[in-house]
């Protein structure tokens, strides 16, 4: 029976097929609905051609038995495994989201691409189900972006695991699977040596390098072309396709992709702990262009040539050039000149000349006057006389007359500049000088009434005393980041890890019940670090009034009643 027909049908009396999400060179997928757990599911039917071969069947059933025992957030579930008369199918968690081949696709559509950090998150947690199924003796052996899931709460999810062994030497039979594995494939495979778990570490780092460029690093017009590319060609620059990536990570993906799997990272673990420790602020020095400010590539710029405040490419500026505070260039400006207040350039500006208080040249101003003031020429000086020609008859000599005067004056100049002292202490002016203009004073504001302090409310502690025997998770409180919503909580007889005994959170849309495997809901498996802030606003669902945690198992079951809900802010 084609796989079409099987939309609107029962597979096994149970599982009613809904709709096809995808075919393959061996398998066709399909949502469905499983009535008696009331919850979707995603139906992975074989092809008939595979089938209908005894071998295949044998494997499948032998491989899908492991499979079944994987438990990682990082790996989908699989829930069951049977056949329907000859069509051989497995029952997989139904993941909401697009494969990662799906969402580079719509990015390269709009000339966009992942950006370096959200590339290695990615790949990083793929890495981590990696070497969780390696620990086990399970390798992937088709490691490729249309087999990495990301779900609508940003979680990569790694399928089809086993499914290569399963199929075994057959994968090759048919076109597409040619040419979808050979894009990927590690050296040795093409070789035909024994593939062991450095087949999936390279074949994930052709995955990174494409990621972090929106391009295969071989790819060629035949499947035959393309195979040899990976045997014998170096793996292509990726600066010269994104010089955006530092140089850290340009390291990882040619180690990752080493044609001899010795020079290879020994592990997925070593592969994730580069990834995250990579310096993501050293661009590689191989990069030609250089980024503006704005982001926008500037073409090479000359060691003798400066930027713009606004990432511009200055052309050629002499030594004695300077840049305004616009960034741009003010033509043949000598060094002895230099910007205003508002960044202009003031023209042909003696140093002796200076800026009033608004930035406005004030022309023929001696160095010794301050910006608010000229110089009023000083009274002429009169040469002395002797005191007998200034003696009148019968009266005081000059001389004393002088001083009495000189006193008169001097005791009113301090009380009358004592007297503006006190009412205007800005303006204390020098005889000698005219004010140009009197700047009124800043209106002064009464100091707002000072409100006390809000009282900071802290977590309220919960007795360990009360909480009942056995792991439990408390939330303590919910906050906003922008659109992040921050969960502080803790743990009481465990802590958190993964993988091993967790968190789960959820919208109390969903019950206790249902968010735990098996249960239909949906919820973030979570192992730390604290605080929780992988929920964001947009996640929360418009009936959902509190977020909640509970204690789950290393294989997702929960624990009924260990944890609690909050409202959300």
């Amino acid at each position: 029976m084609s796989e079409p027909s099987w939309v609107g049908r029962k597979l096994s009396n149970r599982y009613e097929i809904e709709d096809l999400l995808g075919a393959g060179g061996m398998s066709s997928v399909f949502r469905a609905n499983d009535p008696n757990l009331r919850r979707a599911v995603a139906i992975k039917l074989i092809h008939p051609h595979l089938s209908a071969d005894p071998q295949f069947v044998s494997r499948f059933e032998e491989e899908a038995v492991s499979v079944a025992q994987l438990r990682h957030p990082n790996i989908i579930q699989v829930h069951d495994f049977a056949h329907d008369g000859d069509t051989y199918y497995m029952v997989l968690e139904f993941v909401p989201g697009e494969t990662l081949e799906e969402r580079m696709k719509r990015l390269n559509d709009n000339g966009r691409r992942l950006s370096t950090k959200d590339a290695i998150e990615i790949i990083a947690s793929i890495c981590d189900a990696l070497e969780y199924a390696h620990k086990r003796g399970m390798f992937h052996r088709d490691i490729k972006p249309a087999n990495i899931m990301l779900n609508l709460q940003g979680q990569s999810i790694l399928m089809d695991f086993g499914i290569a062994k399963m199929v075994g030497g057959k994968q090759h039979t048919a076109t597409g699977a040619v040419v979808g594995t050979a894009l990927y494939m590690a050296p040795e495979i093409i070789r035909g040596e024994l593939a062991d778990h450095q087949v999936d570490i390279y074949s994930l780092g052709v995955t990174l390098f494409e990621t972090l460029t929106g391009k295969r690093p071989f790819e060629a017009a035949s499947a035959m072309t393309t195979l040899m590319m990976h045997v014998n060609d170096p793996v292509p620059d990726i600066s010269e396709i994104n010089p955006d990536v530092p140089s850290s990570v340009v390291d990882v993906v040619v180690k990752a992709m080493a044609k001899n799997k010795a020079d290879r990272y020994k592990t997925a673990a070593e592969f994730a702990r580069a990834l995250r420790s990579a310096d993501l602020s050293v661009v590689s020095s191989s990069i030609t262009p250089a980024a503006g400010l704005g982001g926008t590539v500037v073409e090479q710029v000359p060691p003798v040539k400066d930027a713009g405040v606004a990432g511009t490419a200055i052309e050629e500026i002499p030594p004695a050039e300077s840049i305004n505070i616009a960034g741009t260039m003010i033509e043949d400006a000598p060094p002895v000149e230099s910007p205003n207040i508002a960044g202009t350039m003031i023209e042909d500006a003696p140093p002796a000349k200076s800026l009033n208080v608004a930035g406005t040249m004030i022309e023929d101003t001696p160095a010794s006057v301050s910006q608010a003031v000229k110089t009023s020429p000083p009274p002429p000086v009169k040469p002395p006389v002797s005191e007998k020609a200034t003696t009148p008859k019968g009266g005081l000599p000059m001389k004393w007359i002088g001083i009495g005067a000189l006193g008169f004056f001097f005791v009113a100049a301090i009380a009358f500049f004592g007297i503006r002292a006190v009412s205007s202490p800005e303006e204390i002016p020098t005889p000698t000088m005219e004010i140009l203009a009197t700047l009124e004073p800043t209106a002064t504001f009464e100091p707002t009434a000072t409100m006390p302090p809000t009282a900071t409310l802290e977590p309220t502690a919960i007795p360990t005393a009360t909480l009942p025997p056995g792991p439990q998770v408390r939330m303590i409180s919910i906050t906003l980041d922008g659109s992040t919503y921050v969960v502080e909580y803790e743990t009481f007889e465990y802590t958190e890890a993964l993988p091993g005994m967790h968190v789960h959170f959820y919208f109390n849309n969903f019950t206790q019940s249902q968010v735990g495997a098996g249960g239909g809901g949906n919820w973030i498996v979570y192992g730390g670090p604290r605080p929780f802030q992988k929920y964001t606003t947009s996640n929360r669902p418009s009936s959902a009034t509190q977020m909640c945690a509970i204690v789950a198992n290393p294989n997702h079951t929960i624990i009924l009643d260990t944890g609690n809900c909050l409202d959300l802010p």
